[in-house]
C-alpha cells in the first residue's frame, strides 16, 4: 500500500524515530566506502555525523562507532585488494520497467548489497529479496551480463552491534516475483486502486498512522 500512499495519494511519510535512526546506520556504514573521502578524515567525518543527528547520534554513539569501526576494515582491506566498490551508483532503471535510475546501497563489482536496519520479518526479508533482485536485473540490462548474486547485510545496533550478511540467488522465482510486484504497483498509480492496509504492519512503517489512525 505505501506505494499507493506516496505515488497516488501523495501523503508525506512520518519521519519516525527509526527511520532517523535507519539513515544515520546507513551513512555511518557507507561513509568509509566513499572514495571521495580520505582515510584520514573519517574520524572526522563519523563525529560530523554522529552530531548533525543530535541526541539520537548521542545515544546510539558507542554501538554505531562499533559498526563504523567494522566499516573502515573492510573498505580498507577492499582498496588494499583492488575490490571496486560503490556507493549508491546511479543505475538506469528504464529499461526493466523502473524509475530513470535506481541506487543500490552498495556495489562490489556488479554484486549490488542492500542495508537493512530494520528487523528482519518475514514480509521485510521477501521485499529486501525482490529490491536486490530489481538492482540484479538493472544491472543486467546495463552490462549486457548476467548478475545471479546479490547479498542482503543486516545492520544490528541493538545490545551488541551485529552484520549479519546473506547471499541471495536470483534465481527464475525471484525475477518473477519482482515482476509481479512491479506490475502490480504499475497498476495501482495507473489507476487509483487503493489495495487497502497489510495484514500485518510494522510499527516502524512511515505510513503505520495513515493506516491504522
Amino acid at each position: 500500500r505505501d506505494a499507493y500512499l506516496r505515488r497516488v495519494t501523495k501523503i508525506p511519510m512520518e519521519d519516525t524515530e527509526v527511520l532517523r535512526l535507519g539513515r544515520l546506520i546507513h551513512e555511518v556504514f557507507l561513509t568509509p566506502f566513499r572514495e571521495s573521502i580520505p582515510f584520514s578524515q573519517l574520524d572526522t567525518k563519523f563525529e560530523s555525523i554522529i552530531n548533525e543527528y543530535g541526541d539520537l547520534g548521542v545515544r546510539y554513539r558507542a554501538q554505531l562507532y562499533e559498526v563504523y569501526i567494522k566499516a573502515v576494515t573492510m573498505a580498507l582491506n577492499a582498496r588494499e585488494e583492488g575490490i571496486p566498490i560503490s556507493v549508491e551508483p546511479a543505475i538506469p532503471g528504464a529499461p526493466i520497467g523502473l524509475s530513470d535510475i535506481v541506487k543500490p546501497d552498495i556495489l562490489v563489482g556488479f554484486i549490488p548489497v542492500e542495508l537493512v536496519t530494520s528487523s528482519l520479518t518475514e514480509e521485510l526479508t521477501s521485499r529486501k529479496d525482490i529490491a536486490v533482485t530489481a538492482y540484479a536485473l538493472a544491472i543486467e540490462a546495463w552490462i549486457g551480463h548476467p548478475v545471479d548474486i546479490g547479498v542482503v547485510l543486516h545492520v544490528s545496533i541493538n545490545g551488541k552491534p551485529r552484520l549479519t550478511w546473506r547471499v541471495i540467488k536470483i534465481d527464475d522465482t525471484l525475477r518473477r516475483a519482482f515482476l509481479d510486484m512491479r506490475d502490480t504497483v504499475a497498476r495501482i498509480i495507473e489507476h487509483g486502486d487503493d489495495p487497502g492496509p497489510a495484514s500485518s504492519c510494522s510499527r516502524a512503517c512511515p505510513f503505520y498512522g495513515v493506516c491504522h489512525g
